[in-house]
């Protein structure tokens, strides 16, 4: 089987890093669809209306989607070696690092920093540098 991910002449630090960007967008859907289910308890420790839950639910979704979306649509890209694409998911990443140290410290907060972190690493890294410099030769 071929295609962009199966392809033999992809690296692996690229197939590591496509893994991984695709790993976090799904992560952070599960993440904001258990804060759902924890409605309650988010009350609870916040001490807020069931309206102000629900508002920052709602929002916390709506950025969700938006950092998963924007990950699937520039992994994707990524994949087809498009240079800028890789320039814009570290942005994107750094930008949803300052959101999540924004929301403050938890434990899905913290695998999602790392997440973002080890996807960077390996989507800089000399090989994949050197994926992406080979359609420029050709």
């Amino acid at each position: 089987m071929t295609g962009p991910l199966k392809d033999d002449a992809t690296p692996r630090p690229v197939r590591i890093a496509v893994g991984l960007w695709l790993a976090i967008a799904v992560f952070v859907l599960f993440v904001t669809a258990g804060l759902w289910f924890q409605r309650g308890q988010v009350q609870e420790l916040t001490r807020w209306t069931s309206g102000q839950v629900t508002s920052f639910l709602t929002t916390l979704t709506v950025i969700a989607v938006l950092f998963a979306a924007a990950y699937a649509w520039l992994t994707r890209l990524f994949l087809r070696r498009r240079n800028w694409a890789r320039i814009a998911l570290s942005a994107i990443a750094v930008l949803h690092m300052v959101w999540l140290l924004f929301l403050g410290v938890s434990a899905a907060n913290l695998v999602t920093l790392l997440l973002i972190c080890v996807a960077i690493v390996f989507t800089w890294q000399a090989r994949t540098a050197q994926w992406f410099a080979e359609v420029r030769d050709e």
